[in-house]
């Protein structure tokens, strides 16, 4: 059976070209497009996926994903950082903002929330990797912040998309992620932790959602997909899973190379 990237319901009716790779067993390395597989092998998946998507890999940009909340402002100049090479990477970059019209943006996760947005006023679109860290450090809300102090978009027209990640059925965290995020979290914060026994569960999903309402995202302008990459490692990489060597599927997203409607 041929595997398909995963697509929003949002993005795809709002005709914003995106999608999800996903593991695949018929391709080297299970179709993983991260470079710890090796070069030849991410190459290949890369390929094989942006041809599914659809989009032109050679003007992809990729930020060199470190946990971080740092966000990068990609123009026509940057395209194809790190596409084809780790090197050229956009240095110590976890979100990624464009304004430029079929300059893909992408961010890798394996358990790690990937966060994408289309602010149809400006128009631009985004490519966030939020972790625990990047969660704590409220990297939705800083690329929000870019978007609209930046690039002039308005909040409430934003479409944000977050995409599968591990969930809160599985994410146990220490007491310092407690404590990071209780000490920067929007009102209601505590919502996003439960207990397992004597340990807490963390929830990506609606960390995110309030920092995403928090920045004036309106609540059905959020889509999530609710799937967990713990539980379906079957479908997706998962470093809770698989450890250090799991692979990753990358999130993709870019505005139209012409203008929508």
């Amino acid at each position: 059976m041929m595997i398909e990237p995963y697509r929003f319901v949002t993005l795809t009716q709002l005709g914003i070209p995106h999608g999800m790779t996903r593991r695949d067993p018929s391709l080297p390395g299970q179709g993983t497009v991260s470079w710890n597989a090796g070069c030849d092998v991410a190459l290949q998946n890369r390929r094989h996926w942006w041809k599914k998507l659809g989009l032109p890999l050679e003007s992809t940009v990729f930020g060199r994903q470190v946990h971080g909340a740092r966000v990068a402002i990609v123009m026509r100049k940057d395209a194809g950082r790190g596409a084809l090479e780790s090197s050229t990477a956009i240095p110590d970059t976890d979100a990624l903002v464009t304004a430029e019209r079929g300059l893909p943006l992408v961010v890798q996760c394996a358990d790690c929330v990937p966060i994408l947005l289309y602010a149809p006023d400006v128009p631009a679109v985004a490519a966030v990797h939020a972790g625990w860290r990047g969660t704590t450090q409220l990297i939705a809300l800083r690329a929000i912040e870019v978007l609209v102090e930046h690039l002039g978009a308005e909040p409430r027209k934003l479409r944000a998309a977050l995409g599968p990640s591990i969930g809160p059925c599985c994410y146990e965290v220490g007491d310092e992620v407690v404590e990071q995020w209780l000490t920067m979290a929007p009102a209601d914060g505590e919502r996003a932790f439960s207990h397992r026994e004597s340990r807490y569960l963390f929830d990506l999903w609606e960390s995110n959602r309030l920092l995403l309402l928090e920045a004036g995202v309106l609540p059905q302008h959020i889509e999530i997909a609710g799937i967990c990459t713990r539980c379906h490692a079957s479908d997706w990489f998962s470093y809770r899973a698989a450890g250090p060597r799991s692979g990753a599927q990358a999130a993709v997203i870019a505005l139209p190379a012409k203008q929508v409607g």
